[in-house]
């Protein structure tokens, strides 16, 4: 693999970290600004709304511009909204903040994916993804419980300071590793890309996972806090625990999606999540039962993402750039709205989230199951129909 994919992966660590790191200091911002914690989840959604508007948008203008002139951009914006965010002196300033960060994570997340996609040859490309996408998980083993822990030790500012700190190297190792790429115009902007419904359908599956998890995950911690009456490091051990599955469903996503196959891998995430998250209820107090479901639903989440972004490349081969930009856009909608669907139930039924985000990552493995019609091929000849997973 490229030397190269390795400094894309510290860029999605610090993205990965930022968005994150919230579901540690959700409680703490809250009572610092004088918010209610449904309030606070608002942060959320207007980071993941930016990022979803701004991820399709943006990848039709910017569709000419150099590759690596737009990795710099984008961390560098992403940066500078999160220095704004550690000094954000009220909850109104803190949701501008957030805004221009999502704007920056925008436009680097998808072009990331991209290059990967196009420094490697297509058998190695499931594992090219998922070494870029690897700083997702890391973030999760080792940003979000540092974050945690830094905010309650030294405030939740702090938590962005370290945002802001791994940005910067990652800016600096972008700007002197990364050589500059030739990738083609999309030959099809994303309005011509949302008429093929396997395209959509495979978008829905995203969104709807997604959608799923972050009803569930930005209020894991209070519900772990309340009902388990775990200290701070029982709980970081459980964010702790979380990642490192991801880590390894991630690696493990990667390699079977080349090898085996991709449809299999992303229907084996979807059970294996949708399973977690509907277990979490019922385990909520039980010392060590909580760590095992814990570690299964950070794999299977992760497990998932080779799969579905190989896929999104498959029917987009043109457009992979666009195609990879709506994948992450839907994947921010599904946070976006996941966070105030969670919120509704925060306040009296806190510890039933993982009924209604289980629920609805259920239906997002209903959604890939689904068959497609027949398509002609160029050759004259129908394809058989195939799952909305299938490569």
């Amino acid at each position: 693999m490229p030397r190269s994919l390795w400094v894309l992966a510290l860029g999605n660590f610090a993205v990965g970290t930022s968005g994150l790191v919230l579901a540690g200091i959700l409680g703490l911002l809250a009572a610092d600004l004088d918010v209610p914690l449904g309030t606070a989840g608002t942060v959320i959604t207007a980071y993941a709304l930016t990022y979803a508007v701004s991820a399709v948008l943006l990848s039709g203008v910017t569709g000419h511009l150099p590759r690596r002139t737009l990795l710099i951009a984008g961390l560098g914006l992403f940066t500078l909204g999160n220095v704004a965010a550690a000094v954000a002196p009220s909850f109104g300033v803190l949701l501008l903040a957030r805004a221009v960060s999502a704007v920056g994570a925008s436009v680097f997340t998808p072009v990331a994916s991209g290059v990967a996609a196009a420094l490697v040859p297509p058998e190695l490309r499931g594992r090219a993804l998922a070494l870029v996408f690897v700083g997702i998980p890391v973030a999760t083993v080792l940003g979000v419980p540092l974050g945690t822990w830094i905010g309650g030790a030294f405030g939740w500012r702090t938590a962005f300071w370290l945002v802001v700190a791994v940005g910067v190297l990652a800016l600096a190792g972008v700007a002197a590793l990364v050589r500059p790429v030739v990738t083609p115009p999309a030959a099809s902007p994303w309005r011509t890309l949302l008429r093929r419904p396997a395209l959509v359908r495979a978008l829905l599956v995203t969104g709807l996972l997604y959608l799923g998890q972050f009803a569930v995950y930005p209020y894991l911690v209070s519900a772990l806090r309340s009902v388990t009456g775990l200290d701070a490091g029982g709980i970081t051990g459980i964010l702790l625990l979380f990642g490192v599955a991801g880590l390894l469903g991630n690696a493990l996503g990667g390699r079977l999606t080349d090898v085996w196959s991709g449809p299999g891998t992303l229907r084996s995430g979807l059970i294996l999540t949708a399973a977690s998250l509907l277990a979490l209820p019922l385990v909520l107090g039980h010392g060590w039962s909580v760590a095992v479901v814990a570690f299964a639903w950070g794999a299977g989440s992760l497990l998932v993402n080779p799969p579905q972004q190989s896929h999104i490349v498959d029917l987009a081969p043109g457009a992979a750039g666009v195609a990879l930009a709506l994948n992450a856009s839907a994947l921010y909608v599904g946070q976006a709205l996941g966070a105030p669907l969670g919120g509704a139930f925060a306040g009296n039924h806190l510890t039933q989230l993982g009924y209604v985000g289980g629920g609805v990552v259920l239906l997002a493995l209903l959604v890939a199951l689904w068959p497609t019609a027949a398509r002609p091929a160029q050759d004259g000849k129908p394809h058989p129909p195939r799952s909305a997973g299938a490569r």
